[in-house]
């Protein structure tokens, strides 16, 4: 059995999904501007790999709590419609559609959260491996239920999640996976086949180093 696995934001994705959501809700008066600062500080943190995952996955769901989930969902497919879908290359969906094609079990895991990352991987009808959130009386709550597939965690969650699939993790031998960012090289390292795609500065060096395939997706 094959395994192919893919990053979101930056991979499949020619952009970040949250700070687009964040720019979105903003934009259309959903919060206010002052947000965008503390997302640039986030953003920060994340390229110095210095982001405290729990603390960036709160601040988001948060934001959300003020309305019942019935309103965002709405919001959330405009979102999809009008940002996301025209950010998604060609060279994505082909190489879905190739792994697809070979019968390979595929798989979207990230750090963004489920209520966004689910909705993004419908586009692909591939499944997401994503920080939960959680839902309590019709509300995001703020928190997230369960582990955080984040650096190492993305590890511990992809095994967690081909179990809950009752798919043998020792039969997955053959593991594809692409990604943008050096936070992934915990999983970059554990996989027979890891591609490069739209590389960081530090994942950009790296793969030269170790002769690792470098790919480009980007929306004209």
């Amino acid at each position: 059995m094959t395994l192919a696995l893919f990053d979101l934001d930056h991979t499949l994705l020619d952009g970040d999904s949250n700070s687009l959501w964040l720019n979105y809700l903003v934009r259309n008066a959903h919060l206010p501007a002052s947000i965008l600062e503390q997302q640039a500080d986030y953003m920060a943190r994340y390229a110095a790999e210095k982001l405290d995952i729990a603390d960036y996955l709160g601040f988001h769901l948060e934001l959300l709590m003020h309305k019942p989930l019935a309103e965002w969902l709405p919001v959330r497919a405009d979102f999809v419609a009008t940002e996301i879908t025209p950010r998604i290359s060609q060279e994505a969906y082909e190489t879905v559609t190739l792994h697809r094609a070979q019968g390979h079990v595929l798989a979207i895991i990230t750090a963004t959260h489920s209520f966004l990352s689910s909705a993004i991987g419908a586009l692909f009808d591939v499944p997401v491996i994503a920080p939960q959130a959680e839902i309590r009386d019709g509300r995001l709550s703020g928190k997230i239920d369960g582990p955080i597939s984040f650096r190492e965690q993305k590890l511990t969650c992809l095994d967690l999640w081909l179990s809950s699939q009752q798919l043998d993790v020792n039969a997955t031998a053959t593991r594809f996976f692409y990604s943008d960012s050096s936070n992934d090289l915990p999983l970059l390292d554990a996989v027979s086949h890891p591609i490069v795609v739209n590389p960081d500065a530090r994942l950009a060096e790296l793969a030269q180093q170790r002769d690792w395939p470098v790919q480009h997706w980007h929306c004209n």
